[in-house]
C-alpha cells in the first residue's frame, strides 16, 4: 500500500525540498539532467540514480560521473523528482479525489543548519508549506510542482 491509500479526498501532501535542487540539477551532466527530467521516470529508477550518487561519492568519482559536488542539493533533487512521480501516480490511481501533492522550498530559514544570517524567520519559512497544506478543497493546482514563496518554480 502507498501512503495515498490512506489520504482522504481533497487531501494535501507537502514534501519539503529546496531551491538547492534546481542549482544542483544545473550542475549535473546533461545525461543526468535528462534522466531526472524525464516525464516517465519511475520511483525505482529514481532510487537507482540516488544509490548511484551515494556509491560514486563513496568511490570519490561522483564529479567524473556527472554529479554535482553537493550532497544536500542532490538529495533535494531526489525529493523534488519523487514529488513529481508521486503526483503522477496519484493522478493514475486517485484522479477524482482532488488530492494535491507538491514539493516546496521554505527558503533560507534561521535554523541550526542555516545559521543566524538566514533571511527568513521560522514563521516566514512555514508560509509556503502551510499555504500548500491549506489549499481549498476545490483547488486543482498546483500539483506535482516545486513551489517557493507560494509560486510554482519552473524546474523540470
Amino acid at each position: 500500500m502507498m501512503f495515498w491509500d490512506y489520504s482522504v479526498p481533497a487531501g494535501r501532501v507537502v514534501n519539503v525540498s529546496s531551491m538547492a535542487s534546481q542549482m544542483a540539477l544545473g550542475r549535473c551532466s546533461t545525461q543526468l539532467q535528462e534522466e531526472f527530467r524525464r516525464d516517465t521516470i519511475t520511483e525505482d529508477e529514481l532510487v537507482k540514480l540516488m544509490e548511484k550518487f551515494v556509491e560514486d561519492t563513496k568511490k570519490e568519482i561522483h564529479a567524473k560521473e556527472g554529479w554535482p559536488n553537493t550532497a544536500y542539493g542532490t538529495t533535494k533533487i531526489g525529493v523534488t523528482v519523487l514529488s513529481k512521480i508521486q503526483a503522477r501516480n496519484l493522478d493514475a490511481t486517485r484522479k477524482g479525489d482532488g488530492i494535491l501533492l507538491n514539493a516546496c522550498c521554505p527558503g533560507w530559514v534561521k535554523t541550526d543548519m542555516a545559521g543566524p544570517n538566514a533571511t527568513k524567520s521560522p514563521d516566514e519559512g512555514a508560509e509556503t508549506p502551510v499555504y500548500l497544506a491549506l489549499l481549498p478543497p476545490d483547488a486543482t493546482s498546483p500539483h506535482g510542482e516545486l513551489v517557493s514563496d507560494k509560486k510554482v518554480v519552473k524546474w523540470w
